[in-house]
């Protein structure tokens, strides 16, 4: 099996740090044209980019608020000039504002909303735009577990995480005419930024998981490059966990 992504010009928004620039380093290294994302991270960003252009000169740096139709806009714009066409987007941008929803402010709700969900359709409408023509093109939209269980205390952030499952299947029964792939994939348990120290949440992961957690971040890295090279082929519509997590419904009953 060629599991290959040699070439394809591939954007990942918020790719400045955490699992995004993971991916960036991935994929860069088997060959893609990368496009790196940021907003605030302008250091790390300069970071990766001096990192990557070591190996693989097919890189671009555009700095862009994904929660703006005309950010957007200039990122689609400075792919196209720069690479001819985007093969891959792959929709990664995403924070966390927790809180118990008696104490969540109105604004920690609608910010995690808008980064989660909000960036996913504005850079989904654009960037297929240009993938329609060609009638070919993934998009892969980065949930997570907690949109399919929920997590107390994240109730804006387990909202627009399971916003994002129902927005890729609906995308997928759109875009399938035009032979475009929508998928989800939802990670397992990763230290970053986001988690890294909430010792209690990696706990509970590990209660819940069947196998060693250690090596999430390379089994996510693994599938991401499957899903987006052309191996993976006539599927859509689907929500992929990366994870060994078992959700024991016995002990929610006697709740």
């Amino acid at each position: 099996m060629n599991i290959s992504v040699e070439g394809k010009s591939i954007v990942i928004t918020g790719s400045s740090r955490g699992i995004g620039r993971n991916m960036a380093v991935k994929l860069a290294k088997e060959g893609a044209k990368i496009v790196i994302n940021y907003l605030n991270s302008r250091d790390k960003a300069l970071e990766l980019y001096e990192e990557i252009i070591n190996y693989n000169k097919d890189c671009l740096l555009v700095k862009a608020d994904v929660t703006k139709q005309e950010d957007v806009k200039k990122l689609c714009v400075e792919t196209i000039k720069g690479f001819g066409q985007v093969d891959v987007l792959i929709n990664n941008a995403g924070i966390c504002s927790d809180n118990l929803i008696q104490l969540m402010t109105e604004r920690q709700w609608k910010e995690v909303i808008n980064v989660n969900l909000n960036s996913m359709f504005l850079c989904s409408r654009f960037f297929s735009k240009e993938m329609i023509p060609r009638r070919q093109g993934k998009i892969i939209n980065i949930s997570s577990l907690k949109g399919q269980l929920g997590s107390e205390g994240q109730t804006n952030y387990s909202a627009s995480k399971a916003g994002v499952i129902g927005f890729t299947k609906a995308l997928a029964k759109e875009l399938g005419r035009f032979n475009i792939s929508v998928n989800a994939v939802c990670p397992g348990f990763i230290v970053t930024d986001l988690n890294r120290h909430n010792e209690s949440k990696k706990h509970a992961a590990q209660k819940m998981s069947v196998l060693d957690i250690d090596n999430s971040m390379e089994e996510l890295l693994n599938f991401i490059l499957y899903i987006s090279s052309n191996a993976f082929r006539y599927v859509s519509g689907q929500v992929f966990n990366i994870d060994s997590r078992l959700f024991d419904i016995s002990r929610l009953i006697s709740l």
